[in-house]
């Protein structure tokens, strides 16, 4: 290989190598809260020379800010381009299924820009004259089973993005909603474990055994398995309530830790 060519190799690998880290660092600006930042380095990945592949996750991680923001316009523009610019690439394909989704929520709430500027001046007077309307859609969710609605969804993120950061936190808000809630007011409902104990502590335990083999290193398997222990002592399943406290002190292993000491100050005072 001619010096030349070898000096041009060279400069290859080190800008790969600074656009791989473009990306890292926008993600450790993410992971810690910093979102202006790693937007800002999103945009210089995507306006440098960077390969294709950096520009598409580029563009696929600004939508995410964006919508992670509550921007659900601008989450939907970026995913659009990246689509446009970069059809075949790994991120396209993730959102791919999901932009006609994002297009009728912005239909609901958001305000295009209007190019003829005589539209826009007659839609400002009728605006005027109607800015009392509604402009968020409100959903009347009476008579519709709320818990089984939100499994449907929560079971949707844990199939198609398994063993990911958002299939945990599906597991986790499954469980919660698993476990039940209680509408406040003389007719709200009562839901879950809370609602029907019967029918839903199998789902309850069925959920949290896959949540352990999906996610074994989770932070919060202590936590939901005192909650079902719980649940069971409110029922006077004293047996079963034994079991899930006992399984909370053998996890716990010969360290200390808050769950460990709580099952154990709840197994002395089980029956009541």
């Amino acid at each position: 290989m001619s010096r030349r060519l070898l000096t041009l190799a060279l400069i290859v690998i080190i800008s790969q190598a600074a656009f791989g880290a473009s990306l890292e660092k926008a993600d450790l600006l993410r992971r810690h809260g910093l979102l202006p930042q790693a937007k800002i380095e999103l945009i210089d990945v995507i306006f440098s020379g960077a390969s294709d592949a950096a520009k598409a996750s580029a563009y696929y991680d600004l939508g995410s800010i964006a919508f992670q923001e509550n921007s659900v316009s601008a989450a939907l523009e970026t995913w659009t381009t990246l689509l446009s610019k970069y059809p075949g690439s790994e991120p396209a394909k993730l959102v791919k299924d999901r932009v006609q989704e994002l297009a009728e929520i912005v239909g609901e709430s958001s305000k295009s820009t209007l190019d003829n500027v005589v539209a826009q001046s007659y839609l400002r007077h009728a605006d005027f004259w109607s800015e009392h309307k509604e402009e968020i859609f409100k959903i009347d969710s009476s008579w519709i089973p709320n818990l089984e609605a939100a499994i449907k969804w929560y079971d949707k993120v844990i199939a198609e993005f398994p063993k990911s950061a958002a299939s945990r936190r599906a597991y986790e808000g499954k469980l919660r909603a698993l476990l039940g809630w209680r509408e406040p007011g003389e007719y709200g409902g009562v839901y879950g474990v809370k609602g029907n104990f019967t029918k839903y502590m199998p789902q309850l335990e069925a959920t949290f055994l896959a949540f352990e083999a999906a996610h074994p290193d989770a932070g919060t398997l202590q936590a939901f398995r005192y909650q079902i222990a719980q649940a069971y002592w409110s029922h006077k399943d004293w047996a079963k309530t034994r079991e899930w406290l006992n399984t909370i002190i053998s996890k716990s292993g010969d360290g200390d830790s808050f769950y460990k000491d709580l099952a154990t100050r709840r197994l002395a005072k089980i029956e009541y």
